[in-house]
């Protein structure tokens, strides 16, 4: 952090020490760049100070920088998402104390799919149904800065899905100087953790540099669940003359293996407890409060119906021709079987040139690449006439046989009368390239326009490929599979059992224009921007949509004859190609910041956001499967912030109220099918309306001490309720209701000492009562957790820049539920997340 002075209008030669982040507010280049140009005014003027590394910048939006100040000290190999959590508004749950398991992370209300996440630019949301998988992320230790815009995006943002904010983070810098960093972590679940990092330094006189990097982590916190996961990283830098002149190209690829646990339900969770919970009358006015003490906590987790098995043996396995092997009820939740398997990674390009005194040109682009599923099985009859059996894949029906046989030998025993166990997981393969041009025009030294395009296309293919396991209920193969690989599952036509076969082109064209500056004098910055994004979805499907089934479709070697002349299949909706929907929004954005003395501001904003439906249209084909509701529409969002700021070199302080408007909000839920029936897929219930009060408040009162809270305030108000779309009937209860997962109130606050061989800093943050239903019959109790961290010099053994880090997490062992999975009422369901306990992690950092 720098402080900076900035000269205030009609100030004569007064000055203003302004706690200001140098180029870590944005995404884009062309973003970085405009910020840089507006605080063309702003001098570094004095060192740097100690800091808990969460800054509020004197921008026009409301925003929050975190840094390597406070990022050092989090856990290393934890999702950088978790950096974030004492950020007002914010609540991140990790699933493990290492963010191997993942995480959710809500944003006023907002859930990750309504979040624009970026990475150098590169938007991270899934294509198709927006979601953000926080294991996947970089390294803790490559990122300079993360920034979060509440409620608001930059005017060139990539995004169809950025509805509620967006959150960016930007990977360091090459040092001008040779470097090599390891870093050793172990913690309990025996968990080992290895990053290196090589700094080549400049290589020529013209100044290029690059780093690489390589990370592995392993552990195994319950017998029935383990994680692995490696990451290798570089970038490359290029200045190019003496001004701000790059290029920049870096790149990331990601392996993660898991086999997770289960989570409970309301129900579960009450019957481990000998049902002392009155689930049967709760209602809105009177919830059922989930708030458990430590031995209930224990006794829950102890019980572990819900949890996944750690062994499975599979009758299959063992086949024997003319008895029949059935694997119906066996390794129904072993943890061989429920896993989580990604590969991922992206090249990144950055670059800004500048064509004359007033021209400067960006461009940012990349392409990522993403195969995963979340495991998953079935069993198959290997007689279709058993295809209604109990326990049987519930749309088997005669894709076995595909029209040619009776069946298949699917173990191979010379018989068709067994249920055989294969994994059947729903595996996602996405290519996706993205290219971002900026053109800024200066008017003069206060003033300036930009032009941005945006063009993003993503390829996905989802498939459902079924394959053999191992008699312990290992895969044979983790993804995708062909018909002539030994792992495939083949039906009697000799293709392979499939759940679902789509692929969609996701393309996204985006205009932006952008106007910053001073217009009145110097005491008033306004921004004012409209983003025009036009966003088309081009759907292929090449099996047959099944009405009530929105996850699975039928894929079969069948004709179409033999497909209409069964009856279980005939009212199907048959394969189709080129399926097109598209989309339109008009974006516009207005900033402005009031310095009303050398010490104070106030700051002012409007933007509208909106997010696309997601891919869930498969759930029908339009012909002969179709809705009576009308199909969903985007999401429409109106932010407002109104704040006040007061900085000086000690203290940084903010206090702001927001509201935000949000119309046609989507849902996942039943809609009527015209014909009769149901199904599962998008609609819109109406609006929501969400207003707050947030507050953060640095202390710097000496150059060893440092002091951070915050705290928030959020109420959010569902207006109408979800209805049949035939008959208007209520199907959920939501009107006058909270949103899910969202506390009304959240607070922490840190404190940090640093002295010459020690720097100690403890945080708390107090989460509030959370609604785990729609209809606000159920509520997971608030929580407090208090985390531990200390960084001890290794200077006076002669290692200068060597430390080791102790990180102590849930330091006093509260027993809570961190994420929570919602359903319409409690007698629906509800499940809970385990929070974590205490975790003891010390790490040893070596650097020459």
């Amino acid at each position: 952090m720098n402080l900076h002075i900035i000269r205030a209008a009609g100030a004569g030669g007064a000055c203003l020490l302004l706690m200001a982040p140098h180029v870590v507010l944005a995404q884009t280049a062309g973003t970085i760049a405009a910020e840089d140009k507006a605080d063309n005014e702003v001098i570094v003027t004095a060192a740097k100070q100690n800091s808990t590394g969460i800054e509020i910048p004197n921008a026009p939006k409301a925003r929050a920088v975190v840094t390597r100040d406070y990022i050092e000290h989090t856990v290393p190999g934890q999702s950088i998402f978790n950096a974030i959590n004492m950020v007002p508004g914010v609540n991140y749950v990790a699933s493990d104390p290492y963010g191997g398991n993942g995480g959710t992370i809500r944003i006023r209300g907002f859930d990750q799919s309504r979040i624009a996440f970026t990475f150098d630019g590169l938007p991270l949301n899934d294509a198709g149904n927006y979601a953000i998988y926080s294991s996947q992320q970089i390294d803790p230790e490559l990122v300079e800065s993360v920034n979060v815009s509440f409620g608001s995006t930059d005017v060139d943002t990539p995004t169809a899905s950025a509805s509620g904010g967006t959150v960016n983070y930007r990977t360091i810098m090459p040092t001008e100087r040779p470097s090599a960093t390891t870093v050793y972590s172990h913690g309990r679940g025996n968990m080992n953790r290895i990053f290196g990092m090589i700094n080549t330094g400049d290589l020529n006189d013209s100044g290029t540099r690059a780093w690489v990097s390589a990370s592995n982590q392993r552990y195994a916190l319950f017998p029935y669940s383990f994680a692995r996961k490696s990451q290798y990283n570089a970038r490359v830098y290029q200045p190019l003359g003496a001004g701000k002149d790059f290029i920049s190209l870096a790149g990331f690829f990601y392996q993660h293996r898991n086999g997770g646990y289960g989570n409970p339900s309301v129900a579960q969770i009450n019957q481990a407890l000998g049902n002392p919970l009155p689930l049967a009358s709760a209602t809105t006015a009177n919830p059922v409060r989930i708030d458990l003490t430590q031995p209930q906590y224990d006794r829950i987790l102890k019980a572990g119906a819900f949890l996944n098995s750690p062994n499975c043996a599979l009758a299959s396995a063992t086949p024997g021709a003319g008895t029949v092997q059935d694997d119906r009820t066996l390794c129904t939740n072993a943890r061989t079987i429920n896993i989580n398997p990604v590969d991922t990674g992206n090249l990144r390009f950055n670059s800004l040139f500048t064509l004359n005194d007033r021209l400067t040109f960006t461009i940012d682009g990349g392409y990522s690449y993403t195969l995963a599923n979340g495991g998953g099985s079935t069993v198959f009859a290997e007689s279709d006439a058993n295809a209604s059996k109990s326990g049987v894949s519930r749309n088997q029906y005669g894709r076995v046989g595909a029209g040619q046989a009776s069946g298949r030998d699917l173990n191979g025993d010379g018989d068709l009368l067994d249920y055989v166990r294969v994994f059947y997981p729903s595996n996602t393969q996405t290519h996706r390239l993205i290219g971002i041009a900026g053109l800024r025009y200066d008017i003069d030294a206060g003033n300036l326009v930009r032009l941005t395009y945006t063009w993003d296309r993503a390829r996905t293919r989802q498939t459902g490929e079924a394959g053999y396991l191992n008699p312990d209920g290992r895969p044979k193969s983790y993804f995708g599979i062909s018909s002539d690989s030994d792992s495939a599952v083949l039906d009697a036509a000799g293709g392979v059992l499939n759940k679902r076969n789509r692929l969609t082109y996701s393309i996204l064209h985006q205009l932006s224009g952008e106007y910053r500056g001073r217009p009145i004098d110097d005491s008033l910055s306004l921004t004012v921007g409209l983003r025009a994004a036009f966003y088309r979805r081009n759907m292929s499907n090449a099996c047959y949509t099944i009405p009530n089934s929105g996850s699975e479709a039928y894929c079969t070697g069948q004709t179409a004859q033999q497909v209409a002349a069964d009856s279980r299949t005939a009212g199907f909706g048959p394969p189709y190609s080129g399926r097109i929907r598209e989309y339109r929004a008009f974006l516009p954005n207005v900033g402005l910041v009031w310095q009303m003395d050398p010490a104070a501001s106030l700051y002012a904003s409007w933007n509208r956001g909106f997010s696309a439906p997601t891919t869930d249209i498969y759930s029908y084909d339009d012909k002969v499967i179709s809705l009576k509701d009308k199909e969903a529409v985007p999401e429409r969002t109106d932010a407002f912030d109104l704040g006040l700021r007061y900085t000086t070199g000690i203290v940084q302080a903010q206090l702001g109220g927001w509201f935000i408007r949000y119309d046609n909000r989507i849902v996942t839920t039943t809609a009527p099918l015209e014909g009769g029936g149901t199904i599962s897929a998008s609609r819109n219930v109406g609006r929501v309306d969400s207003k707050g009060v947030d507050a953060t408040l640095s202390v710097n009162p000496t150059p060893w001490l440092s002091l951070y809270g915050f705290g928030s305030y959020l109420k959010s108000t569902v207006k109408e309720n979800v209805r049949n779309g035939a008959t208007g009937a209520i199907l959920i209860a939501t009107e006058g209701k909270q949103l899910v997962d969202t506390p009304n109130w959240q607070y922490g606050t840190r404190a940090q000492i640093t002295l010459p061989s020690l720097v100690m800093g403890i945080s708390a943050k107090h989460v509030g009562d959370r609604f785990i239903t729609d209809e606000n019959d159920a509520i997971s109790a608030g929580y407090t957790l208090v985390d531990l961290d200390a960084q001890i010099g290794l200077a006076a053994v002669g290692l200068p820049k060597t430390y080791f880090q102790l990180n102590v997490t849930n330091l006093f062992d509260r027993p809570y539920y961190s994420n929570v999975w919602s359903a319409p009422r409690v007698g629906n369901g509800g499940w809970l997340n385990f929070g974590n306990g205490r975790t003891v992690i010390g790490s040893v950092h070596f650097e020459f």
